[in-house]
């Protein structure tokens, strides 16, 4: 039972894997073929199949069979221009050049957006206004209700460069009569976080520096990925400072840097327990501690399966959470005491 199961359940992400190979395969051949070179139209058609082709494939066959974010298209559409890059002499790659202007293509789309549903942005930041009388978390409730997944990322990658950039003056996002419970006081994240950071500019500096010596643009390319998971990491670490735990009379508000946050009524919390070691894995069970580079402490079960927000439009479920706190013994007695 359990091996048909198991096959039928990764069936999908193997037929996207087999397919994967095969286009792949098929490019390469093309490519090195003689008659590549005079015909102009098949460089068109190789980029076409895998900047299009794949991105679409593992649409149909694995966001939406196993419900993933259609945000994760973007890690698998950035995979695809470097292979195109690879598989596409340079001599052939005309149809490549016109995507250095797509980031302004997308914003332009993104603005005109903006533009025509004005009247329903405004309407969705009102009603989000009376519920939560605050400017940042209302706007981003009606740009993402408004312009949907487009909305989503868009949020997202204004949400980093504001931790990014600004988070070094900004103060703690704490609310009246509430007790706060940092994460990174007695943990190692802020020396970890700093070492990590260190390498990885080094490592961009030379990774850059090699890619240079085969091709500039994948050296342009990989400039680019690297400085944005450096601006990504600065964004986390300020994020982590500046969006501690809240623990008011009715509401629970867990935050772990820029990555996840839930708010839940206290009441739904139903147990807080303790923990030396990594707790046992489970499918009700989320660690949210692995981008706080430490273990979890804390393990708390709710009365019912909650649903935890991460960036890009990411979710996860679970009825139990392994996080971290600075107070693990002062949030308990809190929890008591509500």
């Amino acid at each position: 039972m359990t091996a048909p199961y198991s096959l039928t359940r990764f069936r999908p992400a193997i037929w996207f894997g087999v397919l994967l190979l095969l286009v792949i395969g098929v490019a390469r051949t093309i490519t090195s073929a003689p008659v590549f070179s005079q015909r102009p139209v098949l460089p068109y058609a190789i980029t076409f199949d895998l900047l299009v082709g794949i991105p679409g494939l593992f649409y149909w066959l694995v966001v939406r069979r196993y419900h993933l974010p259609v945000s994760s298209l973007v890690g698998v559409v950035g995979a695809c221009l470097a292979l195109a890059y690879w598989l596409v002499l340079a001599a052939q790659q005309a149809p490549l050049q016109a995507l250095y202007f797509l980031p302004a293509v997308l914003e332009g789309v993104t603005l005109l957006l903006l533009l025509a549903k004005g009247r329903r942005l405004v309407r969705s930041y009102r009603l989000a206004y009376q519920q939560q009388p605050r400017f940042w978390p209302c706007a981003q409730v009606a740009v993402q209700q408004t312009l949907g997944p487009a909305g989503v990322l868009l949020v997202a990658e204004v949400e980093m460069l504001r931790y990014a950039l600004l988070g070094w003056w900004a103060k703690p996002e704490v609310v009246p009569q509430a007790q706060v419970f940092s994460t990174h006081r007695e943990s190692g994240f802020t020396a970890f976080a700093i070492l990590l950071g260190v390498a990885l500019a080094v490592e961009t500096a030379v990774v850059h520096l090699l890619a240079t010596l085969w091709s500039t643009r994948l050296a342009g390319w990989l400039l680019f990925l690297e400085g944005y998971t450096l601006v990504m990491l600065l964004a986390h670490g300020q994020a982590v400072r500046l969006r501690p735990v809240l623990l008011t009379a009715d509401t629970l508000h867990l935050r772990v840097g820029f990555v996840w946050q839930l708010t839940v009524p206290v009441a739904d919390l139903v147990a807080v327990t303790p923990l030396r070691d990594q707790p046992t894995p489970a499918l009700d069970l989320l660690n949210l501690t692995k981008l706080l580079f430490t273990p979890p402490n804390l393990l708390l079960t709710f009365h019912q399966p909650v649903t935890v927000h991460g960036p890009y439009g990411v979710q996860r479920t679970g009825r139990q959470l392994a996080v971290y706190l600075d107070q693990p013994q002062q949030f308990m007695k809190a929890v008591r005491l509500q």
